[in-house]
């Protein structure tokens, strides 16, 4: 049987939109904060390591926020089917999300493992098998992706892909669909999570040296 999905009104309403929006914020200040304090993080390095100093306080804030319940989804980390890498999975009434930074805000993220696998059961979930089929039960897949800014993020879209990964079946920019709601963030990085970040973050940049 297939399933009607509708992006805004079954997984990204405004009120949802705004606790991810809050999320991204505060990483991406959490970022430039970890990044401004660690004295080997300059110059050209800083350039270089800022890109994965926002996937880790992105996903270092959605887990927060999720285990806090301001985020209502179910966080966990997963490896892909070959277990050579770890990724963040929101999951919440039927659908599963990753997280990726893009260069633009319609940007397909790059193909990989996990998202091929994920891609591929969340369209045959779509795509009209019966219900007492395995595939029924398969969660729809789809992507949250940022980018561009450096103190808060210039965009965020959640989309669901088509089969082929090439482009959006459906998708929601985050920004335009809270514009002018006021938004007040429900869980502010205090000073001891941002210096808890900036310690793991340290801990991971000098174990990749």
């Amino acid at each position: 049987m297939k399933k009607e999905i509708n992006i805004r009104s079954d997984l990204i309403t405004p009120r949802v939109a705004l606790s991810f929006i809050s999320a991204f914020k505060s990483a991406y200040g959490m970022a430039s904060f970890a990044a401004d304090s660690v004295d080997f993080l300059g110059g050209e390095l800083k350039a270089q390591i800022m890109p994965h100093l926002k996937n880790w306080a992105v996903e270092f804030e959605l887990q927060r926020r999720c285990i806090e319940g301001i985020i209502p989804f179910e966080c966990t980390f997963e490896a892909n089917s070959r277990r050579n890498h770890k990724h963040i999975e929101l999951r919440s009434n039927g659908f599963v999300l990753t997280v990726s930074q893009t260069h633009s805000i319609n940007a397909i993220p790059r193909e990989c493992v996990f998202r091929n696998d994920h891609n591929w059961d969340g369209q045959m979930a779509l795509s009209g098998f019966d219900s007492d089929s395995s595939s029924a039960a398969k969660d729809v897949y789809a992507i949250l992706t940022h980018g561009q800014g450096f103190l808060t993020p210039a965009f965020i879209l959640c989309g669901i892909p088509n089969s082929d990964m090439t482009s959006w079946a459906q998708h929601e920019n985050l920004f335009s669909l809270v514009a002018g709601m006021s938004a007040v963030d429900e869980s502010p990085a205090a000073e001891d999570i941002k210096l808890d970040f900036r310690d793991k973050a340290q801990a991971k940049v000098k174990n990749a040296q």
